[in-house]
């Protein structure tokens, strides 16, 4: 399997399904917002990045759909799909910047991707047909730009494309939509960028398993691990509240957060040392920027449907 590219093939489409998401009205701006918050937070977090680029995983793909949650953060998964959305997202901004607003990523799509109505054909391309294609859209080194980020180890994802649209990445105490979203749908409770760990929600075939803890991150330092599972907060029964309320709560003390889990036949008391708060991500404006975003989210007259008469 050759995966080199994938992060066109599936990183371009991924970038296309959420703005056509929002152009399409089924995400209102701030929701697509949220939605870039939440997987910028997410990839900005992965300590895998240390070690494997975004190329890697596009490249190791046929391994990494296979693999288990446990240790993703570490490992890293298909990132390709998520993190891509982030580069093509930069690159639109930068060919929008360049040409002064008269051509966007939608060019590129339809002149290296579009063509005249003819049957299905099989039409191969390369990196360089890639870097070509963006440079008679808009002259550039595409070249480096794709290279530095498909061979990055950090620090941290690529926010370019966000703060080129005149947003920046922030947390706050307030839950971010898409994170409730995910979680209603996953049957989890997100604690990553505070505590540090993913967990099943109680009530669901795996309740109360945690699915991942971020290496480096107060969790891991406490000697929680993946596969384990949460059984109390603070000396209760868990339930997601109770976890959320004990993180508030130790935001205004010295205490550690104690969380009893159960390793196999082992019961042990975990001290978590935290006092920042809960913490969700959301994008909020640049002061004195222009917000390309909402441009780029807005729906095209050639995009309205026209109906049609029988």
């Amino acid at each position: 399997m050759k995966g080199d590219l994938l992060w066109v093939y599936e990183g371009l489409t991924q970038y296309y399904g959420v703005v056509l998401t929002a152009r399409a009205g089924f995400w209102a701006p701030d929701r697509f917002r949220e939605y870039l918050a939440a997987t910028a937070a997410y990839l900005n977090d992965r300590p895998g990045r240390t070690w494997r680029d975004l190329q890697d995983t596009a490249t190791a793909a046929q391994l990494l759909y296979g693999a288990p949650a446990e240790g993703s953060s570490w490992r890293r998964g298909v990132d390709y799909y998520d993190e891509s959305t982030l580069i093509w997202l930069e690159a639109d901004t930068i060919i929008r910047r360049k040409t002064k607003g008269q051509k966007s990523l939608d060019d590129f799509c339809r002149k290296f991707h579009g063509g005249e109505n003819t049957g299905p054909m099989v039409a191969p391309y390369t990196f360089e047909d890639v870097v070509a294609g963006m440079n008679e859209v808009a002259s550039y080194d595409w070249r480096a730009f794709f290279q530095a980020r498909l061979k990055s180890h950090g620090p941290g994802a690529p926010l370019g494309g966000i703060e080129n649209s005149g947003w920046k990445l922030v947390f706050n105490d307030t839950m971010n939509d898409h994170q409730r979203a995910a979680e209603a749908a996953e049957q989890t409770v997100d604690v990553e960028f505070s505590l540090g760990f993913l967990v099943h929600a109680p009530g669901g075939p795996d309740g109360g398993e945690i699915e991942d803890v971020i290496p480096g991150s107060p969790a891991d330092h406490s000697g929680l691990a993946p596969g384990m599972e949460l059984l109390a907060v603070n000396g209760r029964k868990w339930n997601p509240e109770l976890l959320r309320d004990a993180i508030r709560r130790a935001k205004d003390s010295k205490e550690p957060i104690e969380l009893l889990a159960q390793n196999a036949d082992y019961f042990h008391n975990y001290r978590i040392d935290y006092n920042g708060g809960e913490r969700y991500p959301h994008l909020e404006v640049i002061p004195g920027t222009a917000d390309m975003l909402t441009e780029i989210a807005k729906r095209k007259a050639s995009e309205v449907a026209v109906p049609t008469k029988y």
